[in-house]
């Protein structure tokens, strides 16, 4: 039955003759748990970091890719705008024959220098002096650089390119090291050619257009590319030496966590508060836990840890602390308060997995089965793949072969010096499965190229169609087992040939581009991604989610429990098969590492026992609602939705108050912030922001030029309110126009009336100038906001212009493209009124004029009002905040504006026509001028908080099912069961929900 014996075979008889035998018995599941126990309870790795990057969602991790290969990932990433041209330097491991073997005089005496610390002492801040010094490497991806780590004082930093030697600590030796750099000369598609393909993504198997030039056209000479390669001699020379310095400072650092490196247990892995990730790897694991002890035992203020200190812990148990964590999140998840997608990863980062370490990537499950109809039901199981077994296991004839494969190596194991017999001979993750996926976005692109010798892969073994790809892991290959990866659940970009990469055309003909969508999605990328997060977050998949745990990270990962369940791999996967230390003969310790580095490296075991399932309710009964299960529905409700009844909006008011905080010396009552303390409100003047943290404000636009910080909220150190605590002149050369401080109050960005923007850090005492940014030409900042989550700041001048800024670099990202400004913003002069971060997704709301629009983190116009929309004089917005709504909750509020004549109204998205639609607007007229502050509180966003100019401030919450009467509670009922049956509140049409608003009440 086994047709393919001979591959088989051939991957068990590489792994005998590399001498790769197993360290121990290890399927003898008894004995290897008690060797190990101690080291995998030690290796209980903490979550909260990758999450917020990815949904975060979501991880999402969005933040900047540096070109270089710098940082790879957190949350949801930025894309690389830039393609890589005909013959552009890509740094990647080799070093170009030629390249670097001339020096001038002023390098050579560098290169003398380099045999004290006085080489490096330049790259320290002022008062910081090294008091022992490590050598490391910095592993990004699949680059790994030598590298030292400096332990200070109050920091710690990590220079790529030294290494120390000849000596201990501080006397030791400092080399320079030279950077290898690397170039590719690759094929770039062009817009003037247009071939005709089939579209299996298209809605109704249309025909969609592609842009294709023929690679013959664009191949180079060898002459030409000799000459180019010459005439860049110079430049290649100048970065023969490169030294990135990384300052981490103790007040800046959010977690620290143990990390594996090559299956080695010597790596940890630093994360600082904008939640950049930096990996790197000791010389041995006594030095690992040197330095984490030391960390642990530093101030950590904003740490994840910074709790265990206050609460009376003079020092952390870094086992004791993670094995806590993971058991409040496991304890989360299953009690509905978590999503899905964020206890994946929060498993993920327990288990050593890391966006920094491409052999080591957060792996995600194969969600869906149905990739060929034209629409799907996500309320129908049969459309999702089987959550009990692998992927391996999927296809029963395939299932067969590989229980076969695993009986035959188990009949020829004549002992524990040969490996032990397994299922596949490949992995569910790995590098090149990671590359795989990513390769139509930087730096992974030019990573892939590194690894397939400089060129892309055949077009046929490339990543081009998402259905092929399921068959393949799923039926019918037998080489290929692999999962996905995070971004199939929040980064359309990766599946859009933005940098025309060239890939060639298949043997079918096909050329391929973009990745081909399944048919439900319609040929958006947007609808795809979208759908594949709704699905993971489906009530199907939260009843069997644990079951896959089980199979990545539990139980069922070895032993006789993965041999029972299919689930058994090349045994060099696993940790503590191979003890690299105990390996003299370098050639063959070298092989082991690129065997660990080619078959993937299974995660570390977390349980031992069956993971808990999630308790997963409904508010629908047969004939009436449960309002038991509303306090589980609560956390995963969309902002502003009812609980139970996520299609309906529906806000009440609740407190009036009259601001009275920092209105001195204002010429009106204009209410500037606002938060909810407590229950109580507490509201400053126009020209203040307040400081969420400390209960303190800044106060802005005085002839000073700075800013003052005052008392917001009385407290045991400060009873008196609008007390100065401290003044800060001669900030900007002209008075501050608008401030915004961060979420977490350690950044300030502040707009001048003289068109420059500068970034402030706010220690409780002092402001610390970090850079002036300027961009908006000739007129007056009128917006900030702020991101740490994204690593972002907006800014929107009088000229119109909304600018994005990189608060990690604190450099210029883009400039966002308002492609609808009405003709009543035209009028208006269009000056941007409102600019407001979504910190959960990276979207970006912006108010030009009367236009209101919306923007994704890499700058692309997600919507904006209808053509046809337009605000009467009497009615124009006055200020806009987003929520913090992810995508995948289509029925969730996603903007909220305030207008001239008093006004709230509530904003959702049309992602179908990519317009914004009216949902709700506040029914009781408690504002009868102009808004001029909102925030949107509470733990799940269904608070809002409205200040107008008259000073009168006002709290509203979501309506809740309990407060209705039973003819409401009928309808709502109704509603629900008709949703259910239509296939689930995706299918929600707008034009009822503007009815709903129309209506003002139940």
């Amino acid at each position: 039955m086994f047709d393919q014996a001979n591959t088989m075979e051939a991957t068990a008889a590489l792994l005998r003759e590399m001498n790769l035998g197993a360290a121990g018995q290890m399927l003898d599941e008894d004995d290897y748990d008690d060797e190990i126990d101690e080291d995998a309870e030690d290796d209980d790795l903490g979550a909260g970091v990758a999450v917020a990057a990815a949904d975060d969602d979501d991880r999402g991790r969005s933040s900047s890719i540096d070109i270089n290969g710098d940082q790879i990932g957190n949350e949801a990433r930025k894309q690389q705008e830039q393609p890589i041209g005909m013959g552009q330097d890509m740094p990647t491991g080799e070093q170009k024959e030629g390249e670097g073997e001339s020096e001038d005089l002023a390098g050579l005496k560098d290169k003398e220098l380099a045999s004290s610390y006085d080489l490096i002492t330049g790259l320290l801040r002022a008062g910081d002096w090294p008091e022992k010094s490590y050598n490391v490497k910095r592993c990004t991806g699949l680059e790994v650089r030598q590298a030292l780590l400096l332990w200070c004082r109050d920091a710690i930093y990590i220079i790529d390119g030294f290494e120390q030697t000849d000596g201990e600590g501080l006397e030791g030796k400092i080399n320079r090291l030279e950077k290898a750099n690397t170039t590719y000369y690759i094929n770039l598609r062009q817009d003037d050619v247009v071939t005709m393909e089939p579209s299996e993504g298209g809605a109704n198997g249309e025909v969609a257009q592609r842009q294709y030039q023929p690679m013959e056209d664009r191949l180079e000479s060898d002459e030409a590319k000799a000459k180019q390669k010459a005439e860049g001699g110079a430049a290649s020379e100048e970065i023969t030496y490169q030294h990135r310095s990384q300052r981490v400072a103790f007040t800046d650092l959010y977690s620290v966590y143990r990390r594996r490196y090559q299956l080695q247990h010597i790596a940890l892995e630093f994360y600082d508060v904008h939640r950049n990730g930096t990996l790197i790897a000791f010389s041995t694991n006594a030095e690992r836990e040197e330095v984490l002890t030391k960390v642990l035992s530093s101030p950590l203020p904003n740490s994840i840890f910074s709790s265990s200190i206050l609460g009376g812990s003079t020092s952390i148990n870094y086992k004791k602390f993670m094995s806590n964590l993971r058991q409040k999140i496991t304890s989360q998840w299953v009690q509905g308060r978590m999503t899905n997608f964020d206890f994946i990863m929060h498993l993920n980062s327990f288990a050593g997995r890391t966006y920094n370490d491409l052999t080591q990537y957060p792996v995600f499950p194969w969600v869906l089965a149905d990739y060929d109809s034209e629409e799907i039901d996500l309320n129908d199981p049969s459309v999702y793949r089987d959550f009990s077994k692998p992927m391996g296991g999927q296809g029963a004839e395939r299932a067969a072969q590989f229980q076969e494969r695993y009986e035959a190596l188990e009949s020829n194991y004549m002992n524990e010096d040969e490996p032990p017999p397994f299922h596949y001979g490949t992995h569910y993750s790995c590098a090149a499965y990671v590359l795989y996926y990513l390769m139509r976005l930087e730096p992974f692109s030019r990573l892939a190229l590194s690894l397939q010798g400089g060129r892309f892969d055949v077009a046929d073994r490339l990543f081009h169609n998402i259905g092929g790809s399921w068959k393949s892991a799923s039926t019918e290959n037998l080489q290929d087992v692999r999962e996905l990866i995070p971004e199939f659940f929040y980064l359309p970009e990766f599946l859009v040939n933005n940098n025309n990469f060239d890939f060639g055309t298949t043997q079918t003909g096909k050329t391929v581009h973009h990745v081909t969508l399944p048919k439900w999605a319609k040929g958006d990328p947007r609808r795809f991604i979208r759908i594949n997060r709704q699905a993971l977050e489906s009530e199907y998949v939260s009843k069997n989610l644990h079951r896959w745990a089980d199979l990545i990270f539990g139980f069922k990962q070895r032993g006789r429990e993965a041999v029972a369940a299919l689930n058994t791999f090349v045994h060099v996967t696993y940790e503590g098969t191979v003890d690299l230390d105990a390996i003299e003969d370098p050639i063959q310790r070298e092989s082991i590492i690129a065997q660990i580095q080619n078959f993937g490296q299974t995660p570390s075991r977390l349980e031992r026992k069956p993971f808990p399932a999630r308790n997963v309710v409904s508010a629908v009964k047969e004939k009436s609602i449960d309002f038991n299960a509303l306090a589980s529905l609560a956390a995963l409700t969309p902002p502003f939705c009812v609980v139970g009844a996520p299609h309906r909006v529906y806000l009440r008011g609740t407190m009036l108050d009259t601001c009275r905080v920092g209105m001195i010396g204002q010429m009106d009552s204009s209410v500037g912030d606002m938060c909810l303390v407590k229950g109580q409100l507490v509201g400053v003047g126009r020209k203040c922001a307040l400081i969420l943290p400390s209960k303190k404000y800044y106060r802005y636009g005085g002839p000073n030029n700075g800013v003052s910080v005052h008392v917001a909220m009385t407290s045991a150190r400060h009873r008196e309110v609008n007390r100065v605590l401290s003044i800060h002149d001669g900030m900007h050369r002209a008075p501050v126009n608008v401030a915004k401080p961060s979420l977490n109050g350690l950044w300030l960005v502040t707009g001048c009336v003289d068109s420059t923007v500068r970034v402030w850090r706010y220690d409780g005492q002092n402001v610390q100038l970090r850079a002036t940014l300027c961009g908006h030409e000739g007129g007056k900042v009128t917006c900030v906001d702020v991101s740490t989550t994204f690593g972002t700041i907006v800014t929107g001048g009088a000229d119109g212009n909304v600018l994005v800024w990189d608060l990690r670099t604190l450099t210029f990202l883009r400039k966002l493209r308002h492609t609808n400004v009405t003709a009543a913003s035209e009028d208006l002069g269009s000056s941007a009124i409102s600019v407001s971060v979504n910190h959960k997704n990276g979207n970006i709301l912006t108010l030009v004029g009367s236009t209101l629009s919306l923007f994704d983190i890499n700058g692309n116009q997600v919507a904006t009002l209808e053509e046809d929309f337009e605000f009467e004089l009497h009615n124009r917005p006055s200020c806009a905040i987003a929520t913090d709504c992810p995508e995948w909750m289509e029925n969730g509020i996603v903007a909220v504006t305030g207008h001239v004549n008093g006004d709230v109204r509530l904003w959702g998205l049309d992602y179908e026509n990519k317009v914004l639609v009216p949902r709700h607007q506040l029914p009781d007229k408690v504002h009868s001028c102009p808004i001029t502050a909102l925030r949107v509180s509470g733990d799940r966003q269904d608070t809002l908080l409205v200040g107008d100019k008259s000073g009168k401030m006002s709290v509203c919450k979501t309506l809740q099912l309990d407060a209705l009467n039973q003819q409401e509670l009928a309808l709502v009922l109704h509603e629900l069961r008709t949703i259910k049956s239509s296939g689930g509140y995706r299918n929600v049409v707008p034009d009822k929900e503007r009815a709903i608003m129309a209506e003002g009440a139940y």
